[in-house]
C-alpha cells in the first residue's frame, strides 16, 4: 500500500512523462506514428492517443488504493496487454493494419479495464454496508443499494465475515472486506468502463470526421462478454476513403492479450482459499509468476515458463491455462473467419495462434541439491456418485419415504413465495397456489405436485436442479433475485439434495416447467423425463403455458408409502406435512378434494396433543396461551401445567403419608406429586398380598402431565420432538428442558429461522435455536405473569428458578419478571 500512496502523490508531469516514455517502445505505436506522418489526421490521432493513454494510466493508479491485497491490476497491466498484442500479431500483420485499427488497439489496451478504477466516493458508500447506522446522501444511497444487493448475493462470504467479527479476528475481517469490495469492482467494471467513456470521451475518439467512440466502447466491453459475441462487431467499417477498420480483429486481439496476462480481473479461487489458512499466500507472490517475460508466443506455440515455490501458485497457473485454452479454441473460430475475409480482400498476412498452451515449462522450483520444494499433484477431493447417492437414500439419511412429498412441497412453496415477491415488485397481481394430485395412470399410482411459482429454465436445470448439493436457495442467483424483489422469506429448501428423495418412491420423474423472467416475460417451456437417479435427462419442448413447475412421480408399488391409505388418510397425511401453509394448497385424490390455506393452522390447538395423563386434576392448573403475534417469529398455541396446593404454586405435594400395621408389622403408605423437568409425576408406595399371603411393598411412578410438541418451520412439518428422551437424542440435537410440562403446537415463521439436519428431521443446536428458545420462554412466562396475581407470580418465579438449570429459560423468566415490575 505504500507504493500505491507514493504513486498517488506523483504529479501530472511524472505520469505524463512515464506514458510518453513507454509508448514509443511499442511496435504497434511506432507503426501508428509512422503512418500518421503522412496522414492528414495524423497529428490529431497521435494527440488523442497521447491524452487518452495518460488519462487511463492516471486513473489506473487509484486501483491499488481500493483493492489492496487482492488487486491483480496496476498501470503495468496496460503496457503488458499492449506488448502481448504485438506478440499475437506478426510484425508484417501490424504493418498491414490501418491507422484506425492501430489507434483502437492502443486505446483498447489502456481503456478496457478503466472501470476497475472506482470513484473514491462510491467506494466510501459501498463500505457503509458494514456500518450499524450508515449516514447516506441521496447520491450515496444509489451506490450503497447496488453494493448491498451484491453483498447479499454472497451469503457464504457474509457468514464468514460475521464469524470473523464475532471471534474478534479483525485482521481477517478487514482482509475479507477488501476482497468483497474488489470482487464487486471486478464484476461491475465493464459497465463502469462504458460510463467513463461516455462521460469523458464521447465524441472524442475520432479518425478524421468519423466518430468511433461507440464502437470503441463496444470493443472495450466485449472482452468481458462471451467470445462468440465478437462476431456481431463490424469487420469492414468505413473510416475514410479506402480506409477501413476491422473491429472483430481489434476485439479478439484485446481479448487474448488481456487473458494472457492471466485475466487480471480474476482472483484465482485457489489463491483466495489460501489467504486464511495456516500457510497463506498473497497476490504479491502470485504477481511474481505472471510477468510478460514468462510467455513465449509464436504462431506455432504459446508456452508459459514458471518455477513455482508454492503448490497453490502452480495449481492457479494450470487453472488459468485451462481458461486460456478455452479462449484460444473459441477465438480461433473468430480468427478463422477474419482470415477468410482478409483473403477475399487480397490481404497477404494472416493471424495464426495455437489452440492451447504448452505447459511443459511450468515446474516446481528445486533446492540447490536438485530436490523439488514440494511434490506437485493436481489432487482434490472427488465424490463417488453411487456412494453419495446411496448415502442420501434409504434410511441412511432420509429414512421415511414420505419425505419425497415434503421435499417437493417445500420446493413449490419457496418458488411461489419468491415469485410473489417478484410480481409485487413489478406491480402485478399474483395469487400463489400449489396443487397436490394423487391419481392412477396406466394402472399405476401417480403423485403430482403442481405450482405456479418461478419455474425453471435450462440454466437453472443445469446449474442447480441437476447438481446434487447445489441449492438455488443458497446461491448468488437467489440472493440477487431476493434483493431485487425485496423478498422477505426464509426458504425451506436449503441443501440441494431433496430431489433425490423422489427416487425412494419412484423410478421415473416427469417435470414440466417454465421460468418467469419479468412482467409478462418467461422462458420457453421445458419437459424433462428422468428415469432413475443415474439416468440422463430426456429434455423436450414443453407445453406449459404459464410459468411454474409440475413434477409427476410414477410410484413403485412395493415401496409406495400411501398404497394402503384411504383417500381421507392420504389427505390427512398431507395436512400433517403442511400444518401452516403460507397460501392456498389444494389436495386432490380420485374422489376427494380439500383445501388448506394460511387460516388452517388456527384449527390446530395444543389441546389436541394431550394424552390420557392430562386428565383434570384438582392440584394441577392449566394455562392456555395463544401465540398470535407472527412478528415475533412464531405462531401457535401452548398449554402449561403448574402444580398447586390451595391455589398456590408448589414444586411438590405430599398427598398422604401413613402407616398400616399388619400382623404386628408396620407398612408405610405414601403418595406425592412433584413438578420437575417437562413433567408432573405422581409417586406412590403401596402394598400387595400374593396368593401365598405374603405382603409385598412397592414404589411406582405415574406421569400426570408430560410435555409433547408439534413443530413446523415456515409451514412445513419438522418430524421431531422438542422433548426427546435422553437416550434417543443425537449429537447437537436440541431439547426444551423447562421446569414445568407443556404441550405446544408452533410454527416458526416470519424472519425467525432454525438450523436443521440434511434430512430435515431434527433441529440442530445453534444461535438461531437459542434465540428462538429465549423468545418463546419470554412469551410464555409473560403470558402466565399477566394472568395471575402478584403473590402467585412471585411464588411461581421462586419455584421455577429453583428447579431449572437452563440459563436461557432463567434469563427469559427474569426478563418477564422485570417487565411485570
Amino acid at each position: 500500500m505504500k507504493e500505491a500512496y507514493e504513486d498517488s502523490v506523483m504529479n501530472y508531469d511524472d505520469w505524463k512523462a512515464e506514458t510518453q516514455d513507454r509508448l514509443p517502445k511499442s511496435s504497434i505505436y511506432r507503426v501508428l506514428k509512422n503512418k500518421c506522418d503522412s496522414d492528414p489526421a495524423g497529428n490529431h490521432v497521435l494527440s488523442l492517443v497521447d491524452d487518452a493513454t495518460f488519462f487511463a494510466y492516471q486513473n489506473t493508479k487509484t486501483i491499488l488504493m481500493h483493492m489492496g491485497e487482492f488487486t491483480l491490476h496496476d498501470g503495468d497491466h496496460l503496457f503488458r496487454v499492449l506488448m502481448l498484442m504485438e506478440k499475437l500479431l506478426s510484425p508484417k500483420k501490424i504493418e498491414e493494419l490501418s491507422i484506425p485499427e492501430l489507434m483502437l488497439l492502443v486505446l483498447s489496451a489502456f481503456f478496457h479495464d478503466i472501470g476497475m478504477a472506482a470513484d473514491e466516493k462510491d467506494v466510501c458508500a459501498w463500505k457503509k454496508v458494514w456500518d450499524t447506522s450508515p449516514s447516506l446522501s441521496a447520491e450515496d444511497e444509489i451506490e450503497y443499494n447496488k453494493f448491498c444487493r451484491f453483498y447479499l448475493s454472497k451469503p457464504d462470504l457474509n457468514a464468514q465475515l460475521e464469524s470473523y467479527i464475532s471471534q474478534g479476528k479483525n485482521s481477517d475481517a478487514g482482509l475479507l472486506k477488501y476482497y468483497i469490495v474488489s470482487d464487486y469492482i471486478r464484476v461491475t467494471h465493464a459497465s463502469r468502463a462504458r460510463d467513463i467513456i461516455e462521460s469523458d470521451w464521447l465524441g472524442k475518439i475520432k479518425y478524421r470526421d468519423v466518430d468511433l467512440t461507440v464502437e470503441f466502447a463496444e470493443i472495450c466491453s466485449s472482452h468481458n462478454d462471451d467470445a462468440l459475441s465478437l462476431l456481431q462487431l463490424d469487420r469492414n467499417y468505413l473510416c475514410a476513403d479506402g480506409i477501413h477498420a476491422n473491429f472483430q480483429l481489434v476485439a479478439v486481439i484485446l481479448r487474448l492479450a488481456d487473458i494472457l496476462d492471466f485475466d487480471a480481473k480474476r482472483t484465482p479461487s485457489v489463491l483466495f482459499s489460501h489467504l486464511f489458512v495456516r500457510h497463506p499466500i498473497s497476490i504479491k507472490e502470485w504477481n511474481k509468476h505472471r510477468a510478460i517475460e514468462s510467455w513465449s508466443i509464436s504462431k506455432e506455440k504459446i508456452q508459459f515458463h514458471a518455477k513455482c515455490e508454492h503448490p497453490a501458485i502452480e495449481a492457479s497457473i494450470h487453472d488459468f491455462c485451462d481458461v486460456i485454452d478455452a479462449e484460444l479454441s473459441a477465438c480461433n473460430n473468430i480468427i478463422s473467419s477474419i482470415n477468410d475475409y482478409d483473403r477475399a480482400q487480397g490481404k497477404e498476412h494472416l493471424i495464426e495462434i495455437p489452440f492451447n498452451v504448452d505447459r511443459s515449462k511450468i515446474e516446481t522450483k528445486k533446492t540447490i541439491s536438485g530436490e523439488p520444494l514440494y511434490l506437485y499433484q493436481k489432487a482434490q477431493f472427488n465424490l463417488s456418485k453411487n456412494q453419495v447417492i446411496d448415502l442420501l437414500m434409504g434410511t441412511k439419511l432420509y429414512g421415511d419415504p414420505e419425505v419425497a412429498l415434503r421435499e417437493l412441497l417445500q420446493n413449490s412453496i419457496d418458488a411461489c413465495l419468491l415469485r410473489s415477491a417478484m410480481e409485487k415488485s413489478w406491480g402485478n397481481l399474483y395469487e400463489p397456489e400449489v396443487h397436490i394430485k394423487y391419481s392412477t395412470e396406466n394402472e399405476g399410482d401417480v403423485l403430482e405436485i403442481i405450482d405456479n411459482g418461478t419455474g425453471m429454465d435450462q440454466y437453472i436445470i443445469d446449474t442447480y436442479y441437476s447438481k446434487v448439493g447445489s441449492s438455488f436457495y443458497k446461491s448468488p442467483d437467489f440472493f440477487d433475485l431476493k434483493s431485487q424483489s425485496k423478498a422477505e422469506f426464509n426458504p425451506t429448501s436449503r441443501f440441494g439434495i431433496g430431489i433425490l428423495s423422489c427416487f425412494m418412491v419412484a423410478d421415473t420423474l416427469v417435470v414440466d416447467t417454465r421460468r418467469v423472467y419479468g412482467p409478462h416475460d418467461s422462458s420457453e417451456p421445458i419437459n424433462l423425463t428422468i428415469e432413475g437417479q443415474d439416468s440422463i435427462f430426456w429434455v423436450k419442448p414443453g407445453e406449459r403455458k404459464k410459468p411454474g413447475t409440475s413434477t409427476k412421480l410414477f410410484l413403485r408399488k412395493n415401496v409406495n408409502p400411501w398404497d394402503d391409505l384411504s383417500e381421507d388418510d392420504f389427505i390427512q397425511s398431507v395436512e400433517n406435512v403442511i400444518p401452516n401453509p403460507p397460501f392456498k394448497i389444494r389436495v386432490e385424490t380420485k374422489s376427494h378434494e380439500k383445501v388448506r390455506d394460511e387460516n388452517s393452522f388456527e384449527e390446530i390447538k395444543a389441546d389436541s396433543l394431550k394424552n390420557y395423563s392430562w386428565d383434570k386434576h384438582v392440584n394441577i392448573r392449566e394455562f392456555k396461551i395463544e401465540l398470535e403475534d407472527e412478528t415475533k417469529g412464531f405462531k401457535g398455541s401452548v398449554v402449561v401445567a403448574i402444580l398447586e396446593s390451595n391455589n398456590v404454586p408448589v414444586s411438590s405435594i405430599e398427598m398422604t403419608s401413613r402407616s398400616i400395621d399388619i400382623e404386628g408389622e408396620s407398612f408405610p403408605l405414601e403418595k406425592s406429586l412433584r413438578m420437575s423437568s417437562n413433567e408432573i409425576c405422581e409417586s406412590t408406595t403401596s402394598i400387595t398380598i400374593d396368593e401365598n399371603g405374603s405382603i409385598d411393598q412397592s414404589d411406582s411412578q405415574n406421569d400426570l402431565c408430560k410435555s409433547k410438541s408439534r413443530l413446523s418451520l415456515h409451514g412445513i412439518e419438522v418430524p421431531t420432538s422438542l422433548f426427546p428422551e435422553f437416550w434417543r437424542m443425537q449429537k447437537n440435537q436440541v431439547k426444551l428442558d423447562w421446569p414445568f410440562p407443556m404441550v405446544i403446537v408452533v410454527d416458526i415463521c416470519g424472519n425467525m429461522d432454525l438450523d436443521l439436519n440434511s434430512a430435515r428431521t431434527q433441529i440442530i443446536m445453534s444461535e438461531k435455536w437459542q434465540n428462538f428458545e429465549g423468545m418463546l420462554a419470554l412469551e410464555i412466562c409473560s403470558s402466565i405473569s399477566n394472568s395471575v396475581s402478584d403473590k402467585y407470580w412471585h411464588k411461581l418465579v421462586e419455584i421455577l428458578k429453583e428447579n431449572t438449570k437452563n440459563e436461557i429459560f432463567r434469563e427469559s423468566l427474569e426478563q418477564a419478571n422485570k417487565n411485570r415490575g
